[in-house]
């Protein structure tokens, strides 16, 4: 008897602890219903962007940043990189200042500073080419809007999506026979990396597409009078003009030419040319004006929405490089959702990878982003413009043409 009162004394002990226990589970399971557990909040990725916002390109850099602010915010509001947790993208903007060694010292640090799954800039080649031979040392891959062929040249981490200085060459000597069936042109260029790889180009394309240069003169950018070089133009007898120059000088360059009454076809090529503070500067000049861009803003149906946006917040067109960095932002994201990983080899191996033909990441002339072995979207090409009521209209080829050029 002592036995059974033993055992049952013990089992009842053991229910008491069970119901105890049981109790406190409970209560723990009320407790986290009542406060659920917050999931730990995905890392940002790190891009790096590299613009000038003061200095002589500042107009351009500004813009640039804009774009790209505007586009990280698209991205990320379309809930951000949904393979690693919907990892937002954050933004690290630097001033390199106009500057090829403050852009080399900037490029440095940021790669040193930040753990950056990529870099994006600088749109000016001349600062570009600095900030790729960085970002290749660092194995950190950058994907660009610069136009100059020497970055398709030994780099491994450098993509370019749109047109080559070369590529624009061929379309301004090709929109010269709107003009003329055997144009005379004289070309000026400024002695920049831009302008020395755009103007070479044309000189080399000249013969094959029937068109004779008649003058072919660099110039320092940044200079103060354009009159003797206008001066030299008007003596040459040329009927067309192609002006291989950024803002300030073709701003120069545009009103040097009416002062001295010099009748000529004017394609201001790509630079300057192609964004809204160029037409501000000259208003009415600039009507009629043609020129060729990597990306405009009535491209596709995707550019007209992003356009419409930025025009809201900024007052003015989307210009080619600010239009194209959205672009390259949406491929950026695409790269980083196949990678699934910020490492900056992976992001390199994805962009490679990179196939688009539709959505934000395709839109530009072509309609299709792939990459060659040399970083250069093969699809690629420019976009022949013309300044039309104060709005720059997408004219030539025939296929990407979006209004009728105006013969002036």
């Amino acid at each position: 008897m002592k036995n059974g009162r033993g055992r049952t004394s013990q089992q009842r002990q053991r229910r008491r602890e069970f119901l105890i226990k049981t109790a406190g589970g409970a209560l723990v399971t009320t407790a986290l219903a009542a406060f659920p557990l917050r999931l730990r909040a995905a890392e940002p990725v790190n891009i790096g962007a590299l613009y000038p916002v003061t200095g002589s390109m500042a107009q351009i850099g500004q813009g640039c940043v804009n774009a790209a602010k505007l586009a990280v915010q698209m991205v990320n509001d379309a809930g951000g990189i949904k393979s690693l947790g919907g990892a937002k993208l954050n933004l690290i903007v630097s001033d390199v200042q106009s500057d090829t060694t403050v852009t080399r010292t900037e490029t440095d640090r940021l790669i040193n500073g930040y753990k950056l799954a990529a870099i994006h800039g600088c749109f000016a080649s001349a600062l570009t080419l600095i900030a790729s031979e960085v970002a290749e040392r660092a194995k950190v891959p950058l994907i660009t809007g610069s136009s100059s062929d020497q970055l398709n040249k030994d780099r491994h981490y450098t993509f370019t999506p749109f047109a080559r200085a070369s590529q624009f060459a061929q379309a301004q000597l090709q929109m010269s026979k709107l003009v003329s069936d055997k144009p005379k042109v004289a070309v000026i260029f400024e002695n920049t990396a831009f302008g020395t790889s755009t103007s070479n180009g044309l000189r080399e394309k000249a013969p094959a597409e029937g068109v004779e240069i008649v003058m072919f003169e660099p110039y320092s950018a940044g200079f103060a009078d354009a009159g003797p070089l206008i001066n030299k133009v008007k003596a040459s007898g040329a009927d067309a003009l192609f002006s291989v120059s950024y803002l300030n000088d073709l701003i120069l360059i545009v009103r040097t030419i009416k002062q001295v009454g010099l009748k000529i076809a004017l394609n201001g090529g790509s630079g300057g040319f192609v964004i809204p503070d160029f037409y501000k500067s000259v208003g009415t000049l600039a009507e009629g004006l043609q020129g060729v861009a990597h990306w405009n803003h009535d491209c596709s149906a995707e550019a007209e929405k992003v356009n419409a946006v930025y025009k809201k917040q900024y007052g003015e067109f989307l210009f080619e490089y600010a239009g194209g960095l959205v672009a390259q932002t949406f491929m950026l994201a695409d790269a980083l959702e196949r990678a699934a990983s910020t490492d900056p080899e992976k992001v390199r191996d994805a962009l490679a990878a990179l196939d688009v033909s539709s959505g934000y990441a395709a839109m530009g002339p072509g309609g299709r982003v792939k990459f060659g072995p040399d970083g250069k979207n093969i699809y690629a090409h420019p976009v022949g413009v013309q300044w039309q009521n104060g709005d720059l209209a997408s004219v030539f080829p025939k296929d990407d043409a979006r209004a009728p050029l105006v013969k002036t």
